[in-house]
Protein backbone atom coordinates (compact mmCIF):
# COMPACT_ATOMS: atom_id res chain seq x y z
CA UNK A 1 0.00 0.00 0.00
CA UNK A 2 1.80 3.14 -1.25
CA UNK A 3 -0.58 6.09 -0.77
CA UNK A 4 -3.46 6.43 1.70
CA UNK A 5 -5.95 9.27 1.49
CA UNK A 6 -8.04 10.16 4.55
CA UNK A 7 -11.10 12.32 3.91
CA UNK A 8 -12.42 14.24 6.90
CA UNK A 9 -10.42 16.04 9.58
CA UNK A 10 -12.55 15.39 12.64
CA UNK A 11 -11.17 13.39 15.56
CA UNK A 12 -11.77 10.04 13.76
CA UNK A 13 -9.94 11.05 10.60
CA UNK A 14 -7.10 12.71 12.49
CA UNK A 15 -6.60 9.68 14.73
CA UNK A 16 -6.46 7.09 11.95
CA UNK A 17 -4.23 9.35 9.82
CA UNK A 18 -1.88 9.92 12.77
CA UNK A 19 -1.34 6.25 13.56
CA UNK A 20 -0.89 5.29 9.89
CA UNK A 21 1.60 8.12 9.40
CA UNK A 22 3.47 7.15 12.58
CA UNK A 23 3.70 3.61 11.17
CA UNK A 24 5.41 4.83 8.02
CA UNK A 25 2.59 4.97 5.46
CA UNK A 26 2.31 7.82 2.95
CA UNK A 27 -0.81 9.56 4.29
CA UNK A 28 -2.62 12.71 3.20
CA UNK A 29 -5.71 14.05 4.97
CA UNK A 30 -8.18 16.28 3.12
CA UNK A 31 -10.57 18.45 5.17
CA UNK A 32 -13.26 20.79 3.87
CA UNK A 33 -12.74 23.37 6.63
CA UNK A 34 -9.51 25.29 7.09
CA UNK A 35 -9.13 23.99 10.62
CA UNK A 36 -8.88 20.47 12.04
CA UNK A 37 -11.12 18.96 14.69
CA UNK A 38 -14.62 18.89 13.22
CA UNK A 39 -17.13 19.47 16.01
CA UNK A 40 -14.33 19.76 18.60
CA UNK A 41 -13.62 23.47 18.81
CA UNK A 42 -12.52 25.58 21.76
CA UNK A 43 -12.73 29.38 21.83
CA UNK A 44 -11.56 31.91 24.40
CA UNK A 45 -13.35 35.22 24.81
CA UNK A 46 -13.52 37.75 27.65
CA UNK A 47 -11.88 35.30 30.05
CA UNK A 48 -14.29 32.46 29.25
CA UNK A 49 -13.27 29.13 27.72
CA UNK A 50 -16.06 28.03 25.39
CA UNK A 51 -16.41 24.47 24.11
CA UNK A 52 -18.33 24.83 20.86
CA UNK A 53 -18.88 21.06 20.60
CA UNK A 54 -18.14 18.27 23.09
CA UNK A 55 -17.21 19.53 26.56
CA UNK A 56 -15.44 16.42 27.80
CA UNK A 57 -15.24 12.66 27.44
CA UNK A 58 -15.09 9.70 29.81
CA UNK A 59 -11.73 8.35 30.91
CA UNK A 60 -12.54 4.77 29.93
CA UNK A 61 -10.45 3.92 26.90
CA UNK A 62 -6.88 2.64 26.74
CA UNK A 63 -6.68 3.89 23.15
CA UNK A 64 -7.26 7.45 24.36
CA UNK A 65 -4.53 7.01 26.96
CA UNK A 66 -2.13 5.76 24.28
CA UNK A 67 -2.94 8.67 21.96
CA UNK A 68 -2.44 11.28 24.70
CA UNK A 69 0.83 9.67 25.76
CA UNK A 70 2.09 9.53 22.18
CA UNK A 71 1.28 13.25 21.75
CA UNK A 72 2.81 14.20 25.15
CA UNK A 73 -0.60 15.42 26.33
CA UNK A 74 -1.02 13.18 29.37
CA UNK A 75 0.11 15.94 31.73
CA UNK A 76 -2.44 18.31 30.18
CA UNK A 77 -5.40 16.15 31.14
CA UNK A 78 -7.69 17.45 33.86
CA UNK A 79 -10.53 15.62 35.57
CA UNK A 80 -13.97 16.72 36.65
CA UNK A 81 -14.17 18.51 39.98
CA UNK A 82 -14.73 15.97 42.76
CA UNK A 83 -16.89 18.54 44.52
CA UNK A 84 -19.24 18.71 41.55
CA UNK A 85 -20.42 15.11 41.50
CA UNK A 86 -24.16 15.69 41.33
CA UNK A 87 -26.12 15.17 38.15
CA UNK A 88 -29.42 17.02 38.44
CA UNK A 89 -32.74 16.17 36.81
CA UNK A 90 -35.69 18.54 36.78
CA UNK A 91 -38.94 17.24 38.26
CA UNK A 92 -41.95 19.42 39.04
CA UNK A 93 -39.86 22.48 38.27
CA UNK A 94 -37.16 21.69 40.83
CA UNK A 95 -33.63 20.31 40.53
CA UNK A 96 -33.25 16.89 42.12
CA UNK A 97 -29.92 15.03 42.24
CA UNK A 98 -29.74 11.68 40.50
CA UNK A 99 -29.04 9.04 43.19
CA UNK A 100 -25.43 7.84 43.16
CA UNK A 101 -25.84 4.94 45.61
CA UNK A 102 -28.34 2.72 47.48
CA UNK A 103 -28.90 5.13 50.38
CA UNK A 104 -29.52 8.05 48.03
CA UNK A 105 -31.90 5.87 46.03
CA UNK A 106 -33.98 5.16 49.12
CA UNK A 107 -34.13 8.81 50.19
CA UNK A 108 -34.49 10.53 46.81
CA UNK A 109 -37.71 12.25 45.80
CA UNK A 110 -36.81 12.02 42.11
CA UNK A 111 -39.06 8.94 41.95
CA UNK A 112 -42.20 8.09 43.90
CA UNK A 113 -42.41 5.08 46.21
CA UNK A 114 -44.38 3.30 43.50
CA UNK A 115 -41.66 4.05 40.98
CA UNK A 116 -38.93 2.77 43.31
CA UNK A 117 -40.82 -0.45 44.02
CA UNK A 118 -41.28 -1.04 40.29
CA UNK A 119 -37.57 -0.50 39.71
CA UNK A 120 -36.70 -2.96 42.49
CA UNK A 121 -38.68 -5.64 40.63
CA UNK A 122 -36.20 -5.57 37.73
CA UNK A 123 -34.26 -8.72 38.79
CA UNK A 124 -37.52 -10.70 38.67
CA UNK A 125 -38.54 -9.60 35.16
CA UNK A 126 -38.07 -12.43 32.69
CA UNK A 127 -35.92 -12.08 29.62
CA UNK A 128 -37.87 -11.18 26.51
CA UNK A 129 -38.28 -13.93 23.91
CA UNK A 130 -39.44 -11.47 21.28
CA UNK A 131 -36.91 -11.25 18.43
CA UNK A 132 -38.23 -7.83 17.40
CA UNK A 133 -35.73 -5.00 17.90
CA UNK A 134 -36.76 -2.82 20.82
CA UNK A 135 -36.47 0.91 21.26
CA UNK A 136 -34.78 2.22 24.38
CA UNK A 137 -38.18 3.22 25.76
CA UNK A 138 -39.75 -0.19 25.16
CA UNK A 139 -36.89 -1.99 26.88
CA UNK A 140 -36.76 0.34 29.90
CA UNK A 141 -40.52 0.35 30.46
CA UNK A 142 -40.60 -3.44 30.24
CA UNK A 143 -37.76 -3.96 32.70
CA UNK A 144 -37.93 -0.98 35.08
CA UNK A 145 -41.19 0.89 34.52
CA UNK A 146 -42.35 4.17 32.98
CA UNK A 147 -41.24 6.43 35.82
CA UNK A 148 -37.62 5.31 35.58
CA UNK A 149 -37.76 5.98 31.85
CA UNK A 150 -39.22 9.46 32.35
CA UNK A 151 -36.87 10.65 35.09
CA UNK A 152 -33.64 8.73 34.49
CA UNK A 153 -33.22 7.23 31.04
CA UNK A 154 -35.03 9.91 29.03
CA UNK A 155 -32.81 12.73 30.34
CA UNK A 156 -29.74 10.51 29.98
CA UNK A 157 -30.61 9.85 26.33
CA UNK A 158 -31.13 13.59 25.92
CA UNK A 159 -27.67 14.27 27.32
CA UNK A 160 -25.94 11.73 25.08
CA UNK A 161 -27.89 11.65 21.81
CA UNK A 162 -30.29 14.60 22.16
CA UNK A 163 -32.71 11.98 20.86
CA UNK A 164 -36.09 10.39 21.44
CA UNK A 165 -35.89 7.11 23.43
CA UNK A 166 -39.04 5.91 21.66
CA UNK A 167 -37.23 6.13 18.30
CA UNK A 168 -33.69 5.07 19.20
CA UNK A 169 -32.55 1.44 19.18
CA UNK A 170 -31.44 -0.01 22.51
CA UNK A 171 -29.18 -2.55 20.77
CA UNK A 172 -27.36 0.15 18.81
CA UNK A 173 -27.25 2.94 21.42
CA UNK A 174 -26.52 0.88 24.53
CA UNK A 175 -25.18 -2.51 23.40
CA UNK A 176 -23.83 -3.32 26.88
CA UNK A 177 -27.26 -2.86 28.44
CA UNK A 178 -28.75 -5.03 25.70
CA UNK A 179 -26.07 -7.65 26.34
CA UNK A 180 -26.78 -7.80 30.07
CA UNK A 181 -30.28 -9.11 29.43
CA UNK A 182 -29.16 -11.39 26.62
CA UNK A 183 -26.32 -12.96 28.61
CA UNK A 184 -27.62 -12.86 32.17
CA UNK A 185 -31.36 -12.32 31.92
CA UNK A 186 -31.42 -8.81 33.42
CA UNK A 187 -29.60 -5.63 34.31
CA UNK A 188 -28.97 -6.23 38.01
CA UNK A 189 -27.98 -9.86 37.44
CA UNK A 190 -25.66 -8.86 34.64
CA UNK A 191 -24.03 -6.10 36.69
CA UNK A 192 -23.40 -8.49 39.58
CA UNK A 193 -22.36 -11.67 37.80
CA UNK A 194 -20.81 -10.22 34.68
CA UNK A 195 -18.09 -8.34 36.51
CA UNK A 196 -17.37 -11.34 38.71
CA UNK A 197 -16.99 -13.65 35.71
CA UNK A 198 -14.65 -11.29 33.89
CA UNK A 199 -12.55 -10.76 36.98
CA UNK A 200 -11.41 -7.40 35.65
CA UNK A 201 -10.56 -4.40 37.83
CA UNK A 202 -13.18 -1.74 37.37
CA UNK A 203 -11.82 1.46 35.86
CA UNK A 204 -13.03 4.57 37.63
CA UNK A 205 -15.50 6.44 35.46
CA UNK A 206 -14.27 10.04 35.35
CA UNK A 207 -14.87 12.96 33.02
CA UNK A 208 -11.76 14.52 31.60
CA UNK A 209 -10.72 17.35 29.35
CA UNK A 210 -7.53 19.37 28.95
CA UNK A 211 -6.36 22.54 30.68
CA UNK A 212 -6.94 24.61 27.58
CA UNK A 213 -9.95 22.66 26.31
CA UNK A 214 -10.53 19.63 24.10
CA UNK A 215 -9.30 21.54 21.07
CA UNK A 216 -5.65 20.91 21.97
CA UNK A 217 -6.06 17.26 20.96
CA UNK A 218 -6.90 17.86 17.26
CA UNK A 219 -4.41 20.74 17.19
CA UNK A 220 -1.65 18.39 18.40
CA UNK A 221 -2.61 15.72 15.85
CA UNK A 222 -2.63 18.27 13.05
CA UNK A 223 0.77 19.58 14.11
CA UNK A 224 2.32 16.11 13.79
CA UNK A 225 0.75 15.57 10.37
CA UNK A 226 2.14 18.91 9.21
CA UNK A 227 1.57 19.62 5.53
CA UNK A 228 -0.05 16.22 5.16
CA UNK A 229 -3.16 17.90 6.56
CA UNK A 230 -4.77 19.83 3.70
CA UNK A 231 -7.51 22.17 4.86
CA UNK A 232 -9.99 24.00 2.66
CA UNK A 233 -10.25 21.02 0.30
CA UNK A 234 -13.71 19.74 -0.58
CA UNK A 235 -13.87 16.17 -1.86
CA UNK A 236 -16.60 15.71 -4.45
CA UNK A 237 -16.38 12.00 -5.23
CA UNK A 238 -14.40 8.79 -4.94
CA UNK A 239 -14.33 6.20 -7.73
CA UNK A 240 -12.48 2.98 -8.45
CA UNK A 241 -9.62 3.41 -10.89
CA UNK A 242 -7.18 0.72 -12.00
CA UNK A 243 -5.90 -0.97 -8.81
CA UNK A 244 -6.77 1.98 -6.57
CA UNK A 245 -9.04 5.00 -6.37
CA UNK A 246 -9.60 8.29 -8.13
CA UNK A 247 -10.64 11.20 -5.93
CA UNK A 248 -12.06 14.41 -7.36
CA UNK A 249 -11.58 17.43 -5.10
CA UNK A 250 -11.84 21.20 -5.26
CA UNK A 251 -10.93 24.18 -3.14
CA UNK A 252 -13.69 24.62 -0.58
CA UNK A 253 -13.65 28.39 -0.34
CA UNK A 254 -11.40 30.50 -2.55
CA UNK A 255 -11.06 29.59 -6.26
CA UNK A 256 -7.51 28.50 -7.09
CA UNK A 257 -6.09 29.22 -10.59
CA UNK A 258 -5.31 26.30 -12.84
CA UNK A 259 -1.79 25.08 -12.33
CA UNK A 260 -1.61 25.99 -8.63
CA UNK A 261 0.04 23.30 -6.54
CA UNK A 262 -2.16 21.88 -3.76
CA UNK A 263 0.23 21.40 -0.84
CA UNK A 264 1.11 17.75 -0.13
CA UNK A 265 -1.47 16.14 -2.39
CA UNK A 266 0.16 13.23 -4.29
CA UNK A 267 1.88 14.27 -7.51
CA UNK A 268 -0.28 11.90 -9.58
CA UNK A 269 -3.00 14.51 -10.06
CA UNK A 270 -4.33 16.26 -13.12
CA UNK A 271 -6.25 19.52 -13.45
CA UNK A 272 -9.95 19.46 -14.26
CA UNK A 273 -11.01 22.34 -16.58
CA UNK A 274 -14.71 21.56 -15.97
CA UNK A 275 -14.25 22.62 -12.34
CA UNK A 276 -13.35 26.18 -13.38
CA UNK A 277 -9.76 25.92 -12.28
CA UNK A 278 -10.59 24.73 -8.79
CA UNK A 279 -10.22 21.00 -9.02
CA UNK A 280 -7.89 18.04 -9.04
CA UNK A 281 -7.95 14.34 -9.68
CA UNK A 282 -6.01 12.56 -6.94
CA UNK A 283 -4.84 8.96 -7.09
CA UNK A 284 -4.61 6.75 -4.00
CA UNK A 285 -4.20 3.08 -3.21
CA UNK A 286 -6.58 3.22 -0.24
CA UNK A 287 -9.22 5.69 0.93
CA UNK A 288 -10.56 6.20 4.45
CA UNK A 289 -13.79 8.19 4.67
CA UNK A 290 -14.12 9.88 8.07
CA UNK A 291 -16.90 12.27 7.10
CA UNK A 292 -20.50 12.34 8.44
CA UNK A 293 -22.76 9.67 6.94
CA UNK A 294 -24.64 12.13 4.72
CA UNK A 295 -21.37 13.53 3.33
CA UNK A 296 -19.93 10.03 2.90
CA UNK A 297 -23.05 9.00 0.97
CA UNK A 298 -22.62 11.88 -1.43
CA UNK A 299 -18.93 11.21 -1.98
CA UNK A 300 -19.23 7.48 -2.70
CA UNK A 301 -22.53 7.59 -4.61
CA UNK A 302 -20.78 7.33 -8.02
CA UNK A 303 -19.05 4.14 -6.84
CA UNK A 304 -21.80 2.41 -4.83
CA UNK A 305 -25.37 3.67 -4.83
CA UNK A 306 -26.33 0.83 -2.50
CA UNK A 307 -24.03 1.95 0.33
CA UNK A 308 -24.88 5.60 -0.29
CA UNK A 309 -28.60 4.84 0.03
CA UNK A 310 -28.12 3.14 3.42
CA UNK A 311 -25.90 5.90 4.77
CA UNK A 312 -28.38 8.56 3.62
CA UNK A 313 -31.01 7.01 5.89
CA UNK A 314 -29.09 7.90 9.05
CA UNK A 315 -30.75 10.92 10.61
CA UNK A 316 -29.03 13.76 12.44
CA UNK A 317 -30.51 16.23 14.92
CA UNK A 318 -29.52 19.89 15.24
CA UNK A 319 -28.01 21.40 18.37
CA UNK A 320 -27.60 25.03 19.35
CA UNK A 321 -25.35 25.93 22.26
CA UNK A 322 -26.15 29.14 24.11
CA UNK A 323 -23.10 29.77 26.28
CA UNK A 324 -23.78 32.19 29.11
CA UNK A 325 -21.55 33.84 31.70
CA UNK A 326 -23.06 35.20 34.93
CA UNK A 327 -21.80 36.97 37.99
CA UNK A 328 -21.58 34.18 40.57
CA UNK A 329 -23.33 36.26 43.25
CA UNK A 330 -26.47 36.33 41.10
CA UNK A 331 -26.82 32.52 41.29
CA UNK A 332 -28.40 31.29 44.51
CA UNK A 333 -28.23 27.57 43.73
CA UNK A 334 -25.09 25.77 44.84
CA UNK A 335 -23.11 24.78 41.77
CA UNK A 336 -22.14 21.37 43.11
CA UNK A 337 -22.74 19.32 40.01
CA UNK A 338 -22.06 18.74 36.36
CA UNK A 339 -25.33 20.47 35.51
CA UNK A 340 -28.91 19.45 34.88
CA UNK A 341 -31.08 17.79 32.24
CA UNK A 342 -34.76 18.30 31.55
CA UNK A 343 -36.90 15.20 30.87
CA UNK A 344 -39.27 15.33 27.89
CA UNK A 345 -42.23 15.00 30.23
CA UNK A 346 -41.18 18.11 32.14
CA UNK A 347 -40.51 20.06 28.95
CA UNK A 348 -44.04 19.35 27.75
CA UNK A 349 -45.66 20.10 31.11
CA UNK A 350 -43.73 23.28 31.92
CA UNK A 351 -42.91 24.57 28.45
CA UNK A 352 -39.13 24.43 28.83
CA UNK A 353 -37.08 24.97 25.70
CA UNK A 354 -33.54 23.95 26.67
CA UNK A 355 -32.48 20.31 26.88
CA UNK A 356 -30.21 20.96 29.80
CA UNK A 357 -27.28 22.98 31.07
CA UNK A 358 -23.65 22.04 31.74
CA UNK A 359 -22.12 24.03 34.59
CA UNK A 360 -18.79 24.37 32.80
CA UNK A 361 -17.00 26.47 35.39
CA UNK A 362 -18.05 24.14 38.21
CA UNK A 363 -16.81 21.06 36.37
CA UNK A 364 -13.37 22.19 35.19
CA UNK A 365 -11.04 25.03 36.24
CA UNK A 366 -10.18 28.05 34.08
CA UNK A 367 -13.54 28.06 32.30
CA UNK A 368 -14.64 31.49 33.57
CA UNK A 369 -13.09 34.65 35.06
CA UNK A 370 -12.80 34.96 38.82
CA UNK A 371 -16.21 35.46 40.43
CA UNK A 372 -18.08 34.36 37.30
CA UNK A 373 -20.02 31.20 36.39
CA UNK A 374 -20.16 29.66 32.91
CA UNK A 375 -23.13 27.62 31.68
CA UNK A 376 -23.23 25.67 28.43
CA UNK A 377 -26.94 25.48 27.61
CA UNK A 378 -28.25 23.21 24.84
CA UNK A 379 -31.34 23.51 22.66
CA UNK A 380 -32.64 21.46 19.75
CA UNK A 381 -32.28 17.72 19.35
CA UNK A 382 -35.21 15.52 18.40
CA UNK A 383 -37.34 17.49 20.85
CA UNK A 384 -36.91 20.79 19.01
CA UNK A 385 -35.83 19.95 15.48
CA UNK A 386 -36.81 23.39 14.18
CA UNK A 387 -34.20 25.12 16.35
CA UNK A 388 -32.16 26.36 13.33
CA UNK A 389 -35.15 28.46 12.28
CA UNK A 390 -34.97 30.64 15.40
CA UNK A 391 -32.84 33.77 15.58
CA UNK A 392 -29.99 34.13 18.04
CA UNK A 393 -31.97 36.61 20.13
CA UNK A 394 -34.94 34.23 20.32
CA UNK A 395 -32.73 31.36 21.43
CA UNK A 396 -31.05 33.51 24.09
CA UNK A 397 -34.46 34.63 25.40
CA UNK A 398 -35.66 31.01 25.58
CA UNK A 399 -32.53 30.02 27.47
CA UNK A 400 -32.69 32.85 29.99
CA UNK A 401 -36.37 32.18 30.63
CA UNK A 402 -35.64 28.55 31.52
CA UNK A 403 -32.65 29.46 33.71
CA UNK A 404 -34.85 31.95 35.53
CA UNK A 405 -37.56 29.35 36.15
CA UNK A 406 -35.20 26.54 37.20
CA UNK A 407 -32.30 28.35 38.89
CA UNK A 408 -33.99 31.61 39.79
CA UNK A 409 -31.46 33.72 37.88
CA UNK A 410 -33.17 37.06 37.28
CA UNK A 411 -30.19 39.12 36.14
CA UNK A 412 -28.98 39.12 32.56
CA UNK A 413 -25.68 37.40 31.75
CA UNK A 414 -22.58 39.51 31.21
CA UNK A 415 -21.47 37.25 28.36
CA UNK A 416 -23.39 35.30 25.68
CA UNK A 417 -22.25 33.26 22.70
CA UNK A 418 -24.47 31.27 20.32
CA UNK A 419 -23.00 28.27 18.45
CA UNK A 420 -25.06 26.44 15.84
CA UNK A 421 -24.75 22.86 14.60
CA UNK A 422 -27.31 22.13 11.88
CA UNK A 423 -26.56 18.40 11.76
CA UNK A 424 -24.95 17.62 15.09
CA UNK A 425 -25.60 14.11 16.40
CA UNK A 426 -26.41 10.94 14.40
CA UNK A 427 -29.45 9.03 15.61
CA UNK A 428 -29.19 5.26 16.00
CA UNK A 429 -32.82 4.52 15.20
CA UNK A 430 -34.46 1.10 14.95
CA UNK A 431 -32.64 -0.91 12.29
CA UNK A 432 -29.38 1.03 12.63
CA UNK A 433 -27.16 -1.99 13.29
CA UNK A 434 -28.69 -3.92 10.40
CA UNK A 435 -28.04 -0.93 8.16
CA UNK A 436 -24.39 -0.74 9.25
CA UNK A 437 -23.98 -4.50 8.79
CA UNK A 438 -25.29 -4.26 5.22
CA UNK A 439 -22.86 -1.43 4.49
CA UNK A 440 -19.97 -3.50 5.85
CA UNK A 441 -20.98 -6.49 3.74
CA UNK A 442 -21.24 -4.39 0.59
CA UNK A 443 -17.80 -2.84 1.16
CA UNK A 444 -16.20 -6.29 0.98
CA UNK A 445 -16.54 -5.87 -2.78
CA UNK A 446 -14.50 -2.65 -2.72
CA UNK A 447 -11.03 -3.55 -1.38
CA UNK A 448 -9.14 -0.58 0.03
CA UNK A 449 -12.17 1.52 1.00
CA UNK A 450 -12.73 2.11 4.72
CA UNK A 451 -15.30 4.05 6.75
CA UNK A 452 -15.02 5.45 10.25
CA UNK A 453 -16.91 8.03 12.28
CA UNK A 454 -19.43 8.61 15.04
CA UNK A 455 -22.38 7.37 12.98
CA UNK A 456 -21.23 3.74 13.12
CA UNK A 457 -21.09 2.36 16.67
CA UNK A 458 -20.57 5.21 19.14
CA UNK A 459 -20.73 9.01 19.23
CA UNK A 460 -18.41 10.03 22.09
CA UNK A 461 -14.95 11.48 21.52
CA UNK A 462 -13.39 8.54 23.36
CA UNK A 463 -15.29 5.99 21.32
CA UNK A 464 -14.36 7.67 18.02
CA UNK A 465 -10.67 7.65 18.98
CA UNK A 466 -10.91 4.00 19.98
CA UNK A 467 -12.61 2.86 16.77
CA UNK A 468 -10.26 4.92 14.58
CA UNK A 469 -7.26 3.42 16.39
CA UNK A 470 -8.61 -0.09 15.81
CA UNK A 471 -9.14 0.72 12.15
CA UNK A 472 -5.55 1.92 11.78
CA UNK A 473 -4.25 -1.28 13.42
CA UNK A 474 -6.40 -3.45 11.19
CA UNK A 475 -5.13 -1.70 8.06
CA UNK A 476 -1.58 -2.27 9.23
CA UNK A 477 -2.44 -5.86 10.16
CA UNK A 478 -4.75 -7.25 7.43
CA UNK A 479 -5.46 -10.44 9.38
CA UNK A 480 -7.25 -8.35 12.03
CA UNK A 481 -10.34 -7.03 10.16
CA UNK A 482 -11.83 -3.65 11.22
CA UNK A 483 -15.50 -2.89 11.81
CA UNK A 484 -16.23 -1.49 8.38
CA UNK A 485 -13.84 -1.94 5.51
CA UNK A 486 -13.65 -3.19 1.97
CA UNK A 487 -10.94 -5.83 2.08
Amino acid sequence: MRKVLVIGGGISGLTVAYWLYKSGLDVTLLEKEDRAGGSIRTEKDSGYLIECGPNSTLDLYNEVDDLCESLDLSEEKIYGNEGAKNRYVVRDGRLRPLPMGPLQFLSTDLWTIKGKLRLMCEPFIRKSNDSREESIAEFVIRRTGLEFLDYAIDPFVTGVFAGDPYQLSLKSCFPKMYGLEQDYGGLVKGALFGRKEKGEPRRKMRLFSFRDGLDILPVALCKVLGNRFVGGCNVLSVKKADSGFEIIAEAANTPIPLGTELNSVPETRTKIPSLSGRGWVIKADAVILATPSWATAKIIHPMTEYVAAHLSQIKYVPIVIVFTGFDRKHISHKLDGFGFLIPSKEAIAKGYNILGSIWSSATFPRRAPEGKAAFTNMLGGARMSDVPEHSDSELVDMTLQDLRLILGIKEKPDFVSVIRHTRAIPQYTIGHQERIDRVGKALKNIPGLYLTGNYITGISVGHCITEATKLAKSILTPNNPPLIKGD
